[in-house]
């Protein structure tokens, strides 16, 4: 037997590094991706057929379900949200079904994988925070209504699906209770996590889980009812689109503001109509009391984790719970994670998933081995770590005419997905926001985009009616950083305002009684052709809000003149923002501290700090009280008593 030469190591290593690479290459061009959405539109019908059962209509045409049925045995992304009133159905109306529709629906939900554990591919996004309680929700019943069943797909029998849905979705409502919601005062998300939860609250024959669903939902409208103004439902956000952050008539929580808490009209056919036909739900009269309080308040709220909270809080593992908090916040790219992700991928075939095939990108053996991920990532430094959503210590300053919001030092400088960070609501009619688009206007994109999250996030303080916000672009694109655009724009929708004033750094407007302000460091200027795209050239800039009106500042002409006559300066070498008004100097430095009046300002703030509730991080218990009417809660005993 000969031995091998010294002298030949290195080439034999060479021969084996590069023989391993050329068959990951090979494998990793062999993956393969399912379709997120279908090819051409199916027609779903389901909360159609709901809401005509519900109103009396019983002689249903039944193929009407054909499309959702399709949908969802094809396993197409937001089969979930279909779910959701096919199973009211299967609930509240099943002797209405003919046995050969019947036959089919049951076929479909035996064959569907509800988690992503289970066998089967697709492109089902099953991790965000929304996704995983309508899953569980879905799972828990389906299976509780066919405990004998052998699902095909997974092998178990529903009642088996039962309890492996149970516990996750005890566990996501512990985590929601324990730290609040990282999709936090979303007006698209929150209307998914009400409508898992009625479901459940309707239907469990669990009495821990229907009272602890019955505690998050109440957690869930406390945010709504202290974010709205009237029935307008727009505030600092980890995940808003376009038509969140504008407001209007559309920022109604899908008319559930207006069904609570203002003219009391029934919302129509739609995931969140078991609201209107629940029993079991009743909104505690604090909160109504809380949405229609037109005193002046601020609210000081946290709600989420950071990344680096994770280990430390428990969840640095790869079992379901932890993996459930990282995807929960976002976490897939970020170097502190990806380790996990890459495993969460690997373990569960979800390179074939159409949202994470990016990641076989990173699927080299090498990588793995030698545990390289982390600093490969934070090397080229992608621009999906954006979409992490992290702790967010808010600020909302509200009035009767307006309400002013900031999420205080959010990570400045880096990459925002679908972040909301700053922003006025101008009375219930329209909001106004600036933001770094992160593609030009006529580029089609999902988020980030030319409205919806940040090319790169400020850095925002706000005290009372003030907001200033800082923005750093960098000089150089990153390497997988779609565009980087040297202006920053704000929506600022001329027409909308009574009367409007756009020149030199200023900004202002009057609708009603309500005044705003916006002062920058450069022109302001609306975009070409345009009447609500107001832009400002420059990659070291800053915007401010100062929010007025007429009980405050008397004339709007006052109110002009005061916020032109305030004294500002901008450091842009130490970017340092100082802006005085009202016998205050607020002053900011971008990735330093906030102060007034030369006192720096703690911006981590406890779970809530408001008038209506003093409550720590991660409490015990929680009390909401006003205006003679309390809620209390205590998650873990299973208590509400309002």
């Amino acid at each position: 037997m000969k031995r091998i030469k010294l002298t030949n190591l290195p080439s034999l290593v060479g021969v084996v590094l590069l023989s391993t690479i050329i068959f990951d290459i090979i494998r990793i061009l062999s993956y393969d991706s399912f379709p997120i959405d279908p090819e051409s539109e199916i027609h779903c019908e389901q909360d159609g057929i709901y809401y005509d059962l519900v109103n009396g209509n019983v002689d249903i045409d039944w193929s009407r379900l054909d499309g959702t049925l399709e949908y969802i045995h094809r396993q197409y992304d937001c089969s979930d949200f279909r779910l959701v009133n096919l199973i009211r159905i299967l609930y509240e109306f099943e002797e209405y079904i003919p046995d050969s529709t019947l036959e089919c629906i049951q076929n479909t939900l035996f064959d569907f994988r509800y988690w992503w554990d289970e066998p089967g591919e697709n492109s089902m996004c099953y991790w965000t925070e929304n996704h995983q309680i309508l899953f569980a929700s879905a799972e828990y019943l389906i299976g509780q209504k066919y405990p004998d069943v052998v699902f095909g797909n997974s092998g178990l029998t529903g009642r088996e699906h039962k309890q492996k849905a149970r516990r996750r979705a005890l566990d996501w409502l512990q985590m929601r209770w324990t730290y609040g919601f990282s999709e936090h005062y979303s007006g698209v998300y929150y209307k998914e996590d009400i409508a898992a939860m009625i479901n459940l609250i309707d239907f469990a024959d669990d009495e821990e889980l229907v009272e602890k669903t019955k505690i998050i939902m109440d957690l869930l409208f406390y945010d709504v009812a202290t974010q709205s103004i009237n029935t307008m439902f727009v505030s600092a956000s980890n995940r808003a689109y376009t038509h969140n952050r504008i407001g209007g008539p559309g920022a109604a929580l899908g008319g559930l503001t207006r069904y609570f808490w203002g003219d009391g009209k029934e919302i129509g056919p739609g995931m969140m109509y078991g609201m209107m036909t629940s029993s079991n739900y009743t909104l505690p009269p604090v909160l109504k009391e809380i949405a229609g309080d037109t005193a002046t308040v601020i609210l000081r709220n946290s709600n989420g984790l950071d990344i680096l909270e994770l280990g430390s809080e428990g969840f640095g593992g790869e079992d379901t719970k932890s993996m459930m908090m990282q995807l929960a916040i976002g976490g897939f790219s970020n170097p502190e994670v990806v380790r996990n992700s890459l495993a969460f991928v690997r373990k569960n075939r979800m390179f074939s998933n159409g949202f994470l095939t990016d990641f076989k990108l990173l699927d080299f053996t090498l990588l793995k081995v030698l545990h390289l991920e982390p600093l490969l990532v934070r090397l080229i430094n992608p621009q999906s770590n954006g979409v992490a959503m992290q702790r967010a210590n808010v600020y909302t300053y509200k009035s009767k005419a307006y309400s002013l919001y900031s999420t205080q030092n959010y990570f400045p400088g880096t990459y925002g997905d679908q972040h909301h960070v700053a922003g006025m609501n101008i009375n219930n009619d329209f909001s106004v926001f600036h933001t770094h688009p992160a593609v030009e206007k006529d580029v089609h994109k999902q988020s980030p985009n030319y409205w919806v999250g940040y090319g790169h996030l400020p850095h925002v303080a706000q005290d009372r009616n003030v907001s200033q916000a800082i923005y750093n672009l960098p000089d150089k694109k990153g390497l997988m950083e779609a565009d980087l655009l040297s202006y920053t724009h704000a929506y600022f929708p001329t027409e909308k305002f009574d009367s409007v004033c756009v020149a030199d750094r200023y900004a202002l407007g009057k609708k009603g009684d309500t005044y705003c302000a916006l002062v920058g460091k450069n022109e302001l200027f609306l975009r070409a052709n345009t009447t609500d795209d107001l832009h400002q050239t420059g990659k070291q800039t800053f915007w401010i809000f100062e929010a007025g009106s007429k009980f405050e500042d008397r004339s709007f002409e006052s109110f002009c003149n005061r916020v032109r006559n305030n004294p500002v300066t901008f450091d842009s070498v130490n970017l340092e923002l100082t802006y005085q008004s009202r016998g205050i100097t607020h002053k900011l430095q971008f990735g330093g501290d906030f102060m007034l009046n030369g006192d720096v300002v703690n911006v981590e703030y406890d779970r809530y700090d408001s008038p209506y509730s003093s409550t720590p991080r991660k409490p015990d218990s929680i009390t909401y009280q006003f205006n003679g009417q309390f809620l209390h809660l205590d998650f873990d005993d299973g208590t509400r008593v309002f």
